[in-house]
C-alpha cells in the first residue's frame, strides 16, 4: 500500500485523487505504509491517552480515535487511490511538536505498533517523526489541513 501525506485546502481535496502526479501540485511526504489505524494511534499518544494494553481494548481506542478521519470524495473502482481528511487537531498536534519530544514519541508510537508493524525501527521512525512535524508545521502555518492518500 502506498500512502502519502498531502498539505492542500479543503477546497482542493475533492480533486486530489483524481490528479495524477499530485507531487507536483500539492506539498507532498511520501509515509509508504503508515496507515489510517497508525495515524489514530499517534493521536492517541500525542493526546497523552495512552493505548490500552489489553489486546481486546485497543481496536475500541483506535475505533474511536478514528471517528473524525474523513474519507474525501466518490469511492472509484476497486484499487482506485483514496483519500482521507485527517482531523485538524492531528496536524495541529504534530506542528506544536519540539525537537527534543521526537524520540520519546517515535519509541511511543513504535510501542503501540509493536504487533500490527513489527518491521519498523526506532531510528527510522524518529527521522518520520520529526519529517511529520516540519512538514505539519508549514501545512497548519499556510493554512492547509492534512489529507492521506492511499493507494492500495
Amino acid at each position: 500500500m502506498l500512502t502519502d501525506l498531502i498539505a492542500a485546502s479543503a477546497e482542493d481535496a475533492t480533486v486530489i485523487p483524481l490528479t495524477p502526479g499530485h507531487a507536483n501540485i500539492w506539498p507532498t511526504l511520501e509515509v509508504s505504509g503508515v496507515e489510517p489505524t497508525q495515524w489514530a494511534s499517534l493521536r492517541l499518544i500525542l493526546k497523552q491517552q495512552a493505548l490500552p494494553g489489553a489486546m481486546d481494548a485497543a481496536p475500541v481506542a483506535l475505533s474511536h480515535a478514528m471517528q473524525d478521519f474523513e474519507r474525501v470524495g466518490p469511492a472509484g473502482e476497486q484499487g482506485d487511490p483514496w483519500l482521507v481528511a485527517l482531523p485538524e487537531e492531528l496536524g495541529t498536534l504534530l506542528a506544536q511538536l519540539s525537537e527534543d519530544q521526537f524520540p520519546a514519541l517515535a519509541r511511543a508510537w513504535l510501542t503501540a505498533e509493536a504487533e500490527r508493524r513489527p518491521h519498523w525501527e526506532a531510528e527510522a521512525l524518529e527521522f518520520l517523526v520529526a519529517d511529520l512535524a516540519a512538514f505539519a508545521a508549514t501545512a497548519v502555518a499556510q493554512g492547509h489541513r492534512l489529507f492521506l492518500w492511499i493507494c492500495p
